[in-house]
Formats: structure tokens, sequence, C-alpha cells
């Protein structure tokens, strides 16, 4: 049984982003889901409504305590909107009813863009999934769920989970201390309009590629990424400072968990640009680096070290007000400051028999210069966001994939009247 009142904290990863996020940093990821029909908004909005309820920590707002953010159940009618031309932008909550993500349609096409502070890509999506199904039979389609529809299996209080605090045990905590990484530079799109180029390649033989290599798609595409940034980026040669690329991992596949919450920590690829790298040395470094990385133990000391900081005295006694500042400074030197370039693979979407026949394609994308992967049917997106106008090193990378012997299918986000932000 639901509960009608409830409050939560807002989980350990979660926390930092209201006090960080702006026009420039909006902290917004977006799913999308391709159908084999045009969207009817109005059916679009009545399956959000209906299936919101069930999902507990989406149907909340955005609370200031005094010493902490909290989140509260949300009441108000949700209402659907057309999908605008700058992907993942900042909304302000109280612009929107005080909720934390949007559901927008464009022609064929349902996108779920959620606030960082309410989830991660692994939660977002079975929210998505659920509506998306739930527009479906009001659209008069029959279909069986499978179990693979959260809004079809009963609710559990796990689902609500912080898990970071859950694994929490201060005595295996590991130093999080960083150097500072290489950042690109360049003339940037006004509006904070961030230029996505999707890359879509067959499945199996992305793989076929990647086994022949003894790696997954992931160290493939981080290591060549990073070659193609080491290359097409005259003064990284000369830099000091490493070519670091951050890697989200999926804790729910180490800490068995179905939370719905945010349960996802970074792993980095670090390269020296000083060396005399190839891209098959590079290659076999990040392998290296990712099974050094990649194990229960390191991952638990992160999440230690994380929630240690939340749990620590001193900054439980301080007002929410200072400690918003320390958010940002913390952000600037724990995350910016030390971070080249952010690749999440979200990987295979699951999806109940019926419904794969009116889901053409999926998407997943994250706002600012990212890499975002997702896989559906027979075929993987591979999203290149960007914030800046020199496209040399996303080129390379395309190039490379080409060179390969993968056929690459590309499309971006660009329309018609854009040409002002270009």
């Amino acid at each position: 049984m639901k509960r009608k009142n409830y409050w939560y904290p807002v989980d350990n990863a979660g926390k930092i982003f209201p006090a960080v996020s702006k026009d420039s940093r909006s902290s917004v990821f977006r799913l999308s889901f391709y159908l084999t029909q045009n969207i009817q908004p109005t059916l679009l909005e009545q399956a959000v409504n209906e299936v919101l309820p069930r999902f507990e920590t989406f149907a909340v707002e955005l609370k200031s305590g005094l010493f902490w953010n909290y989140l509260s159940p949300n009441k108000h009618q949700f209402r659907v909107k057309s999908e605008p031309s700058i992907m993942c932008k900042y909304v302000p909550a109280s612009k929107n009813y005080g909720y934390l993500f949007n559901v927008y349609y464009y022609e064929n096409k349902i996108t779920l863009e959620t606030f960082h502070s309410l989830s991660d890509g692994t939660g977002a999506m079975e929210f998505l999934k659920s509506i998306t199904y739930r527009y479906c039979c009001l659209c008069g389609y029959q279909m069986e769920h499978e179990g693979l529809i959260r809004s079809h299996i009963p609710f559990s209080s796990k689902e609500n989970q912080d898990m970071f605090c859950n694994e929490y045990d201060k005595s295996k905590k590991k130093n999080l201390k960083e150097e500072p990484a290489y950042h690109l530079n360049g003339e940037k799109f006004a509006d904070h309009f961030s230029l996505c180029i999707r890359a879509q390649v067959d499945t199996e033989q992305l793989l076929t590629l990647t086994r022949s290599l003894n790696v997954t798609i992931g160290e493939y595409v981080t290591a060549l990424l990073a070659y193609s940034i080491y290359t097409q980026n005259v003064d990284c040669r000369k830099s000091k400072k490493p070519i670091k690329l951050f890697v989200p991992v999926n804790l729910r596949k180490y800490f068995p968990s179905n939370t719905l919450r945010n349960f996802s920590l970074y792993i980095k690829a670090t390269y020296d640009p000083r060396l005399d790298w190839t891209f098959e040395s590079m290659l076999s470094e990040t392998k290296r680096q990712f099974l050094e990385q990649l194990n229960k133990e390191d991952l638990h000391g992160r999440i230690n070290s994380n929630v240690w900081i939340e749990k620590s005295l001193f900054i439980k006694i301080l007002p929410l007000a200072l400690k918003n500042l320390a958010f940002k400074l913390g952000y600037y030197y724990l995350a910016e400051n030390i971070s080249t370039y952010a690749i999440s693979n979200l990987g295979p979407v699951s999806l109940p028999e019926d419904m794969k026949a009116f889901i053409k394609d999926v998407e997943f994308s994250i706002g600012g210069t990212n890499m975002a992967i997702s896989s559906i049917h027979s075929h993987t997106n591979i999203m290149l966001n960007t914030e800046w106008k020199d496209l040399g090193y996303i080129s390379h990378f395309i190039k490379c994939l080409v060179d390969s012997g993968l056929k690459v299918n590309i499309d971006t986000n660009y329309r018609e009247g854009l040409d002002e932000i270009l």
C-alpha cells in the first residue's frame, strides 16, 4: 500500500546537484523512445499522471530545510510539453509545478529529462518504460508486461532506499584526492546549446570488433575517445595535465539492489599527454585501469569516502547555506576540475516482446559535453554531445569507427532555425 504522506532526504549522490546546477551546468540527462506513430500529447499526459503515483521518488518536489534539502510529495497535476530545441536545459522547479523532471513529445518521440538529484539513468529508464507502456495501452494496444515494467510490479520500499548509506562502512574509506585534468577549450555555442551527434552502429558488429581486441565496449570507446582528444587538440600534448575520462558504473551489479534512486559511481581512465601514445597502447592502458578499479572492494571504499563526508559532524551542523557553498567548492575541486570528459553506458534496454513492436529506437543523452551509449533491438547509439564548436575530436572518433569496418549512421539534434546558435 502506497503512503499518502512521506518525505526523503536527497540521496548521497544527489545532494550536491541543487547547489551547483545552473544554466551552464544543468545536471540533467535525457532518455528517449522513438515510437512507430506520432505521439498524442493528451494520452501521454494521462499516462504520466496515472503512472506517477507508483514512482514515489519522482512524485516529489525539492524543499530546503535548515541543514539539508529534502524531497516531499508533489500533488500537482503533471503537464507534458513539446520538446524544446535545447536539450537537457536547466529548468527551475518553480517553473515546472515543483517537479524535477520533464516529459516531452516531438513527432514520434517521448523524452524524459531528469534532474540528477532524483535518479540515475537506470532508475529513470524504469520510469520511462512504465510511462511508455501505459501510453501504448491507452492507445488501445494489448500487451503483456512480462515482469519488465516496474509500474506492474508490486511496490517495495527497497526501491526508495539510499543505497550509498545502506552500504556505508566507515572503517573502509579510500583516498579521493585527485590532480587537475586537461580541459577542452575554444568557442562555445550560444545559449548553452549542446550539439548532439548520434553515431549508430550494429551491436553485433561492434561486439565482434571489441572481442577481436579482447576488450569490452566500454574500454574500446573510452580509449578511442581519449586517443581522439590526444591527437586532435594541439594544446593537449603541450599540457602537463592528464586526460581524464570519467566513466559511471552501475553499482547495482556489485551491490544487489532494485533502488530507483542514484546508485552509480565513477571510475576513471587517465593518460599523460606528454607520452607518445598509439591507439593500441591507450587501449591496453585503459583495460589495465578498468581491471584495477572495477572490483567490489575498491568501489566500496569510494562509497564509504563519499558517505563519510556527509556523516561527519562538522558537515552535519553546517546550515544549508554554508553547505551549498561547500558543495560548490567541492564540485569544482573534486569533479569539474579533475575531469576532461564523461562517458556513460546505459547498456541494452530490456522490453516486453509486445512492446518491442511499438518502439523503434532509444537514446540516452547528457547535457553539456559528454558521451552516452544505449542499445536496443540490434543496434547501439553512441551519443556525442558537445558545447564546443570545434568538432575535430568527434570527427576523428567517428572516422576511426568507420575505418575499423563498422557501418556508422550519423544524425544530429540540429533543426532549422538554430543557425543563430550555431
